[in-house]
């Protein structure tokens, strides 16, 4: 009996010696390493670690400095070299300009080095890989800017919304960027709806949403749209630029424009679910007007954590996702729709439904979302977590014990 819970103890000492074993360390998230024939861009100016070679069984660094040329091409700058307690030091000097490198640590691979700058404002910096010929000569900003608005066809008196988004299609990053939204004349401001644009567009960004404001319209013809201005600088030039946006036209009518007005919620059965557990959403549209909407679309957005597994029948799956395309909705037309769908991961999500229509003046876009809802994990969750040796030790434990058990079975049956 005393070896039998000598046994027991043992193999709970090792059970949970296995579990903790579990825990790892955190990966370093910051590197300071330049591998040979890479480098480092700060303006135009680039630092390449072009060679790291072996002399009388000693490490070398070789480290030229270049400067970008508009053309793409580049040019060798002169650098001096000293060397104090094996750790070299090269530097570029061209009046107030200096550049400094310092080697800091170096391998057969790569250099931990410190660069310095004197006579620069830094306004561009990155890692490049595969050296100088992979680097892009930084140049002047260039902005596209648009003017959008929500309709084409209003009424004395109807509030229209103006979107002005930019895009950088320039060589350079544009900086310290103002925004002018331009007023029109025959219209009557009303009110900012988004004011807190990026002041800084990179390289190749994507149209970013700049200024969102409200306009009225106050009398009546066909106006084109005054259009925004966009002011900004070079990221290493001294120079300014502008840039000024299409004019959309507005055709205000004197007699009231009757139109539709679709209304659309989204609601669940639920707020909590467990992974693996399913939850199904209602879309209820109305058509609040006496006017009737035509070519309406509802297209629900389906979060990338959860698996679409069935709805209504008007519902269509088109291009593997689930979409609802109507012709008509009458006047003070109402339907529900309904989608459910399995949740793969935990975590928080909403469920986004697009609807466009067209109210007999324009066509109109919305997203409505679900409100939120919570994934949590499984009642089995933490099984499947485990390392996959949490398992497998116990197994061969039992099977040694009962191997061992009837070795000595037979035993003493001889």
């Amino acid at each position: 009996m005393k070896s039998n819970r000598i046994i027991i103890h043992s193999l709970l000492f090792s059970f949970f010696l296995l579990l903790s074993l579990g825990v790892t360390s955190a990966d370093s998230i910051y590197n300071e390493k330049i591998y040979e024939g890479d480098g480092y861009q700060i303006n135009n100016y680039f630092i390449e670690v072009s060679d790291i070679i072996f002399i009388s069984d000693k490490l070398m660094l070789k480290v030229t400095i270049y400067q970008l040329k508009p053309d793409g091409s580049y040019k060798e700058l002169t650098t001096s070299t000293t060397v104090t307690e094996d750790k070299r030091k090269v530097k570029y000097q061209s009046g107030s300009v200096e550049i400094t490198v310092n080697e800091k640590n170096l391998t057969s691979q790569y250099t931990i080095v410190d660069i310095t700058t004197a006579g620069i404002v830094i306004e561009y910096e990155t890692g490049v890989d595969g050296g100088v010929s992979n680097a892009n000569y930084i140049g002047k900003p260039s902005l596209t800017l648009t003017k959008e608005v929500d309709k084409t066809n209003v009424e004395i008196g109807n509030i229209i919304r103006v979107t002005i988004k930019a895009k950088n299609n320039g060589k350079g990053v544009a900086k310290r960027i103002s925004i002018d939204p331009g007023i029109t004349p025959g219209f009557t401001f009303r009110s900012n709806i988004y004011t807190t644009y990026p002041t800084e567009l990179g390289i190749g960004s994507p149209p970013t949403q700049m200024f969102i404001y409200e306009i009225q319209a106050a009398k009546s013809g066909t106006f084109s749209l005054n259009p925004a201005t966009a002011t900004y600088s070079s990221s290493v030039f001294d120079d300014d630029y502008s840039s000024t946006s299409n004019r959309p036209t507005v055709n205000v009518a004197e007699e009231a424009v009757e139109t539709s007005e679709i209304d659309l919620k989204v609601t669940a059965d639920e707020t909590k679910l467990k992974r693996g557990e399913k939850i199904t959403f209602t879309i209820h549209v109305e058509n609040q007007k006496d006017v009737a909407a035509s070519t309406i679309r509802i297209e629900p957005i389906i979060p990338g954590n959860m698996t679409y597994i069935s709805g209504s029948e008007d519902i269509n799956i088109i291009s593997e996702k689930p979409v609802i395309q109507e012709s008509v909705y009458g006047a003070r037309y109402e339907k529900d729709y309904t989608i459910t769908l399995k949740a793969d991961e935990i975590g928080s999500n909403e469920l986004i439904v697009k609807l466009t229509y067209h109210n007999g003046a324009d066509t109109i876009y919305r997203d409505v979302t679900s409100g939120t809802f919570y994934v949590e994990k499984s009642e089995f969750d933490y099984l499947a977590e485990l390392p996959l040796y949490i398992y497998v030790t116990p197994v061969l434990i039992i099977v040694a014990i009962a191997g061992w058990l009837y070795w000595r079975r037979c035993q003493f049956r001889m």
